[in-house]
């Protein structure tokens, strides 16, 4: 902000907007979900993110991870499952089993010898215990894929494994059997009023080459339809970003400087920001109050549409249209 043209981009003010109400408010439950690919085949990993788009889930994606990263991912998830009614993680990924337990291979994953699986791969049930923690609970769904040039001891795993105490129930399914199952997650989930997971899961577990590693004891109830009107959201003070005129000339901000007021912006705002870009179609990841790969290409699909430069960083008056929004 050293710039003599400007005196000043923005403060920090208190304004009274009408809430953003999170994106499944709508049918009072917040689901998150999880998709990660090997890249191998877009088509499955897509097919399972519109089945969840189709439940307004916030969705977290990544293709072809390496291990750093999606045990980064998962700590990131599993904060948010935890604030969430349920979870759902699908996987398509190469899968193996070593000593009764399954992992699943991130990209660049290598097994030499059997013991590398500890340091090279993560177990499947680390997603279990990450779903589990939403209110109602989830589950995994794998699309095993076989790897090659396996260590001896070490083999392909395409059957779930008996169920964990602490644990969500776990979907297993061959990757070139994997159509069956999303086939079921479309049908259960695209415009249907009412989506109970543990059906979906049963009906599942009734496709060609998939097991369940348990039906769950209750039911987890994804979507219902609605029984009566809502009320409006009352308005609350929300801070915002608030422009102060440039008094000597109307010069435009660098990138440096969208980025530096970017980053003063507080959580709540960051969210309320993602929420607008949800509502306006534009994102479908996590409501989570962090500018990631998605926000960020959220933010260039919102820019395209008002035909302006697609940066990725907002304009003060792009992000005063954004928060502005019903």
């Amino acid at each position: 902000m050293r710039r003599a043209g400007l005196r000043a981009l923005w403060t920090l003010a208190s304004v009274t907007l009408l809430a953003v109400a999170p994106a499944a408010a709508q049918d009072g439950v917040r689901i998150v979900g999880m998709v990660v690919s090997s890249g191998t085949d877009a088509q499955r990993a897509e097919s399972a993110l519109r089945s969840l788009n189709a439940l307004n889930a916030e969705v977290l994606q990544v293709s072809a991870p390496s291990n750093a990263e999606l045990r980064a991912m998962m700590r990131r998830f599993s904060q948010e499952a935890a604030q969430a009614d349920a979870a759902v993680v699908f996987l398509d990924l190469p899968a193996v089993r070593f000593e009764e337990r399954i992992f699943v291979l991130p990209g660049g994953a290598r097994l030499n010898r059997s013991t590398d699986i500890f340091t090279e791969a993560v177990p499947l049930r680390a997603f279990a215990r990450m779903t589990v923690l939403a209110e109602r609970g989830g589950a995994v769904i794998l699309s095993s894929e076989a790897p090659s040039d396996l260590p001896e001891g070490v083999e392909h795993a395409d059957v779930a494994s008996a169920p964990l105490v602490g644990s969500s129930e776990i979907v297993v399914v061959p990757a070139q059997e994997a159509s069956g199952v999303l086939d079921v997650l479309s049908e259960r989930t695209d415009g249907t009023p009412s989506v109970d997971l543990r059906a979906v899961l049963e009906d599942m577990s009734l496709v060609p080459g998939a097991t369940l590693s348990a039906v769950p004891a209750d039911p987890i109830v994804l979507r219902a339809p609605p029984v009566a009107a809502r009320a409006p959201i009352d308005p609350v003070a929300v801070p915002v970003p608030e422009i102060i005129e440039n008094t000597e000339a109307d010069t435009p901000a660098t990138e440096a400087e969208l980025a530096i007021l970017e980053q003063s912006l507080s959580p709540p705002v960051k969210r309320d920001l993602q929420r607008a870009l949800r509502a306006s179609g534009h994102y479908r990841g996590l409501i989570d109050g962090i500018i990631g790969v998605q926000t960020r290409e959220a933010i260039k699909g919102f820019q395209v549409a008002r035909s302006e430069a697609d940066t990725g960083l907002l304009t003060p008056t792009q992000l005063l249209e954004l928060l502005a929004r019903k």
